[in-house]
């Protein structure tokens, strides 16, 4: 049975663990640089085509510029321990979250904790997270979520925390987890399954916190790029036409020459030599 969706008292708390060309040549670059900046600005409000899903979440976006964590471990498949027979096939679902470790770096790890009398506060299921971390992992590229189900599984919103690893926060940082939240609400009110609820939510979230977001800084660091591109062509180019044009003054004087007869080129001389 799919969990129901959050209502009342459900808390976000986190357990951390650790010239005539050149004129021309200009207007050309304008139209280029307005076309980059129209393609940006399509780019950061339909999205950017992702290996791990189609797009990230036009609903949300990412300020921060991450880098994949580098990691010699490898992908974990038995990610998901599920204790409240939840998941569908918790060994598929957790090979199908793979597409998140790949593009982000991060181990996914869910936990789904039937109840526990002797969890009483919010406090004590932190620490249980934070705890199962250090019992059980010896690496920091591990991101871990836990649901703590109440007495009444069926009926009754559990608590939900994460722990993460030292190395995972350069990546599951504030902005990131509130991304990954948001994530899980937006699927936890459908009617889909527990594994695509967890899939898309992981997926959505990688998809939208490794998205490069586009700064005023970085178009006009192309603009000026294209710009300058675009003076050293029109240079080229009036040096190029200016060295022809001298070459072809001096064809026609060579050819005029050559075409005078010798008489009237003395009387020239002559004339500018004692007149």
């Amino acid at each position: 049975m799919p969990p129901p969706p959050p209502g009342r008292g459900y808390r976000r708390r986190s357990s951390y663990h650790g010239g005539g060309c050149l004129t021309t040549t200009i207007i050309t670059v304008f139209i280029i640089v307005f076309i980059f900046v129209l393609f940006q600005s399509i780019a950061a409000s339909t999205g950017r085509s992702n290996s791990y899903g189609n797009s990230y979440s036009s609903e949300q976006t990412s300020r921060i510029v991450r880098e994949k964590l580098k990691t010699n471990n490898a992908y974990i498949n038995n990610c998901i321990i599920d204790e409240l027979d939840w998941f569908d096939n918790a060994a598929k679902a957790g090979g199908e979250l793979k597409g998140f470790w790949d593009e982000t770096g991060v181990q996914p790890y869910i936990i789904l904790r039937e109840y526990d009398p002797k969890l009483t506060s919010d406090k004590e299921k932190e620490e249980w997270a934070a705890d199962y971390y250090d019992e059980h992992f010896d690496t920091e590229n591990i991101f871990l979520f836990v649901y703590f189900a109440e007495e009444d599984t069926d009926n009754d919103v559990g608590y939900m925390a994460y722990a993460n690893g030292y190395e995972t926060s350069s990546i599951m940082d504030s902005e990131a987890i509130e991304i990954f939240w948001n994530n899980i609400d937006k699927y936890w009110y459908t009617d889909m399954s527990t594994d695509e609820v967890f899939q898309l939510a992981f997926k959505d979230t990688s998809a939208t916190i490794m998205h490069t977001p586009t700064t005023g800084k970085d178009i006009l660091k192309w603009v000026l790029i294209v710009l300058t591109v675009a003076l050293v062509c029109a240079l080229i180019v009036y040096l190029v036409k200016e060295k022809n044009r001298r070459a072809k003054e001096k064809a026609a004087e060579d050819e005029r020459i050559l075409n005078t007869p010798i008489h009237d080129i003395a009387d020239d001389n002559l004339e500018d030599k004692y007149l």
